[in-house]
């Protein structure tokens, strides 16, 4: 299913990052052959080096809990090498920018955690965010977002805003 109003270039949080890693997903709608197709939509698709620190972990407590994990916690490493050979893929590194904007964001919103703010103030650079981080979303019609002429400069949007109803 191919939504017209794709972004050329987005930012995506942690959870869509998981499908890559053989962890499936539990968001309302999602399936994986829309998303592949979306993706291949994308001219770039930029991921936070923390979402891949994310990534492991949670496969990792996965992988504790039920076994057929630990087949994908093995090739974590051999996946991570080929997204990363990827040319659409671009794994954003936290710069002194991020971090400006991180504290921005943080003087205003004060709700979002430490790593919450540093995926946001990442996807600023990309002005696309793809997450169904509830805090994140919550944003979008809150009186900071609406006041804050910064946030004039991102979409954030989930899944079901991204695909065609």
């Amino acid at each position: 299913m191919r939504n017209d109003k794709a972004p050329a270039e987005l930012f995506i949080d942690t959870t869509y990052l998981l499908p890559f890693f053989q962890v499936p997903i539990k968001v309302k709608d999602f399936n994986l052959s829309d998303f592949k197709a979306f993706i291949a939509n994308l001219s770039k698709v930029h991921v936070s080096e923390l979402s891949v620190y994310e990534a492991k972990a949670k496969l990792l407590r996965l992988s504790e809990i039920h076994r057929p994990y630990e087949k994908a916690l093995r090739a974590f490493s051999e996946n991570l090498d080929i997204l990363r050979m990827d040319e659409k893929f671009v794994f954003q590194t936290y710069t002194g920018e991020a971090d400006r904007l991180f504290n921005q964001i943080h003087a205003t919103v004060k709700r979002l955690d430490a790593f919450d703010l540093i995926i946001l103030s990442e996807a600023f650079m990309v002005g696309q965010l793809l997450t169904e981080d509830t805090e994140i979303l919550s944003l979008r019609n809150s009186d900071e977002f609406a006041r804050n002429p910064l946030f004039n400069s991102i979409r954030v949007m989930s899944w079901k805003d991204a695909m065609p109803s």
